[in-house]
């Protein structure tokens, strides 16, 4: 993991990396609708981009959208030849910690069923009730920051 770097999206053409790696992971991949994707929520969230020693590639990416002192985690991904090296740990981490200098003080999330363990091994707690979306089943899950 050395070789990642981690940061906040600044610039357009940072957003724009993040958009392809998203496109590329959920549409391609996992074959969810790309209009799922692309629920207009980007321009008012912040954005944490992890990118690789090759210049320009992007390797994983997570987004915080803040309504007041509540923020919702989505969009976590991590390129399929950079999973299992605890990258997407990493972008929560660092989506945390923005949310803290923005005073939020309850996380949520809405993870596919079979990330349940990786988001409670992180602190998340399930909520009752789940939800369909295509073929994926997706938890509520929340994590209280103060």
């Amino acid at each position: 993991m050395s070789s990642v770097i981690f940061k906040t999206v600044t610039t357009q053409e940072e957003l724009n990396l993040v958009f392809k790696m998203r496109y590329e992971i959920f549409t391609r991949e996992q074959g969810i609708p790309s209009e799922l994707d692309n629920d207009g929520d980007d321009d008012k969230s912040f954005h944490v981009l992890a990118t690789g020693s090759k210049r320009g590639e992007a390797v994983a990416s997570g987004r915080l959208t803040i309504d007041r002192d509540k923020g919702v985690l989505s969009r976590i991904a991590v390129n399929q030849s950079f999973r299992g090296l605890k990258l997407g740990q990493e972008v929560v981490r660092q989506l945390e910690k923005i949310a803290r200098e923005k005073e939020v003080t309850l996380l949520s999330l809405s993870p596919h069923a079979y990330l349940e363990k990786f988001y409670r091994d992180l602190g998340y707690k399930t909520e009752a009730g789940e939800k369909q979306v295509g073929k994926y089943t997706l938890l509520t899950m929340i994590k209280n920051i103060e």
